[in-house]
């Protein structure tokens, strides 16, 4: 905006030099208007890029005198920091210990751009609920993720959200998730084989190696493809082939999804970088490998995805032409769609890239966050072994001849809901959620202008002292039977954010990791974290990455 603003006035100030000067223009007039023009937008665009980076958020923003740090580097702010630190919320818990009772926490990003991150519970309901819509995803977050997660409900506003939300909720309904429970215990029984072959490949004495982030992320994929696309993927057999996509599916020969989400998601620090310059400066023409192999990753996806719906529409069409009656209530996400796009249907004209935006963001956000609260699971059972014998007595006491749980016996363990909780609660798969004010608006007594980003750290709220004691950073499930004061506000929880935009799929992923932690208890012990492991950061993601837990099956004993 500055550049085209700075580019305007030069250009009518040069007009009202050639004006002035003499009637009929010489070759040397009009060389003098351009370079007069020239020089007077460098002269402009600098000092307007000089007031804007260091002259406003110091001496004029009305947001200068909110709390926040204070060491900030003269061009980056507190970029560099975040860039840097140990994961990717730990700076912004230290702001918030440090002003624990503030609405808004203050700090300065790339070129002193203004970020206010959410603090307070009420300033979290003002954001996402009473003035939800009067927010939107940044531009900065559309450049960064919009190649991956497309341009479906994650990235819709307004009214459309509304309405995409409304048809989209039916596929969300406890009773409709409750149908792909079996999906989900066979997944996990298949996990254990996995387990089973680390123990027997071992060369200790009935323990193996399992690297939780794969393992994991293998699980949760093959439940989103089957749940969402209604394919079997097949990636934890290890006599079955992957899945393999047809000629019209899209390019390369032997790639899969497995392959294409690893790329995406387990980046190179320059992955990281690149990804997140890409949200202030076009990068993806930069030709490296690691843009090669996000460019590759996601047109593959977007052809496979595009390929099975039109094979879903010719199947839906086929089956209409010959009387098939068509259930309302589809088995899979994909089904669903299609089905409630037909003629009539609430989903009718909707487009190709909306469609297919609905499905990637559908299997991004279930695949990755699930496998990654899964993953912290086992880092808690490994690590805290008492949890972990109370939370086997429990399923062992209460569902003795249960193979398969239903959802409501999973229901009826109450330590394992707190043990759940407690995972997503100090170990929040969402790291950041970005907002972008549209209008100037007064959240909490705070008055936010008009193109103000806005951060929600989940962790902010819930690793808050003054809402959940100074017992905030301990592993306690059973805290949950006892809550208190602020504890109860549904904004002391914001593993799935709140409000109109709160995540569709929260009962999905609940009832997800309570099955295959009820399977993993069951079946094994695990028993130490085999080495040091990092935590990905840049990420919007909480992903540890080398977690190596040693596990070993329920009854059999170690001299290790």
């Amino acid at each position: 905006m500055d550049l085209l603003t700075c580019l305007c006035l030069a250009a009518i100030e040069a007009k009202v030099v050639t004006v002035l000067s003499p009637t009929v223009l010489s070759t040397e007039v009009w060389s003098f208007a351009i370079w007069d023009a020239a020089s007077l937008f460098l002269f402009q665009y600098l000092a307007v890029k000089y007031y804007r980076i260091w002259v406003y958020p110091i001496y004029f923003s009305p947001l200068r005198h909110l709390p926040g740090p204070t060491d900030n580097h003269f061009f980056f702010g507190q970029a560099l920091r975040l860039l840097w630190a140990d994961t990717p919320t730990s700076l912004y818990v230290q702001w918030m210990r440090e002003n624990p009772d503030a609405p808004f926490i203050r700090y300065l990003s790339f070129a002193n751009t203004e970020v206010l991150v959410v603090n307070s519970i009420q300033a979290h309901k003002a954001l996402l609920q009473t003035n939800c819509y009067d927010f939107r995803k940044p531009d900065t977050l559309q450049r960064m993720v919009k190649e991956i997660v497309g341009s479906g409900i994650f990235m819709l506003e307004g009214e459309i959200h509304r309405a995409r939300r409304k048809m989209l909720a039916a596929s969300f309904s406890n009773p409709q998730i409750r149908k792909h429970q079996p999906i989900f215990q066979r997944v996990a029984r298949q996990l254990g084989g996995v387990f089973d072959q680390a123990i027997d490949c071992s060369t200790r004495d009935a323990v193996g190696m399992v690297d939780c982030r794969k393992a994991f992320c293998r699980a949760t994929l093959d439940i989103i493809a089957e749940t969402a696309l209604g394919i079997e993927l097949s990636h934890l057999r290890v006599t079955t082939s992957a899945y393999q996509p047809g000629a019209k599916s899209g390019p390369g020969s032997g790639y899969t999804f497995h392959h294409a989400y690893d790329t995406l998601f387990t980046r190179s620090f320059a992955g990281n970088v690149l990804l997140w310059a890409n949200a202030f400066v076009p990068t993806r023409w930069i030709p490296v490998q690691a843009n090669r192999d996000f460019l590759f990753a996601t047109t593959w996806l977007r052809g496979v995805l595009t390929g099975l719906v039109h094979d879903r529409y010719c199947a839906l069409s086929e089956a209409v032409a010959g009387d098939a009656q068509v259930k309302r209530e589809s088995p899979d996400f994909l089904t669903y769609l299609v089905t409630e796009s037909r003629p009539g249907g609430p989903a009718e004209g909707i487009s190709e890239d909306e469609f297919v935006g609905h499905l990637l963001q559908f299997m991004v956000a279930g695949h990755e966050t699930s496998a990654m609260a899964l993953a912290w699971s086992v880092y808690v059972l490994a690590t805290k072994q008492d949890i972990q014998s109370k939370l086997r007595a429990e399923v062992a006491e209460l569902l003795p001849h249960a193979v398969d749980p239903t959802a409501a016996e999973l229901d009826s363990l109450p330590y394992l809901d707190g043990f759940v909780k407690e995972i997503l609660r100090l170990y929040s798969p969402a790291t950041l959620m970005y907002r972008q004010a549209e209008v100037d608006v007064h959240l909490d007594g705070v008055f936010v202008p008009k193109g103000t980003t806005v951060e929600i750290v989940p962790s902010v709220t819930m690793r808050n002292p003054h809402i959940w004691g100074e017992d905030v950073d301990v592993v306690d499930p059973s805290r949950w039977n006892r809550l208190t004061g602020d504890q109860h506000s549904p904004y002391a929880f914001e593993a799935f954010s709140n409000g109109p935009r709160i995540c569709i799929g929260r009962s999905f992923a609940l009832l997800e990791i309570k099955t295959i932690v009820v399977e993993m208890v069951r079946r094994y012990r695990f028993l130490y974290v085999a080495k040091p492991f990092s935590v990905g950061n840049p990420s919007l993601i909480l992903r540890p990455t080398g977690l190596e837990v040693a596990v070993q099956k329920v009854g059999k004993q170690s001299n290790s």
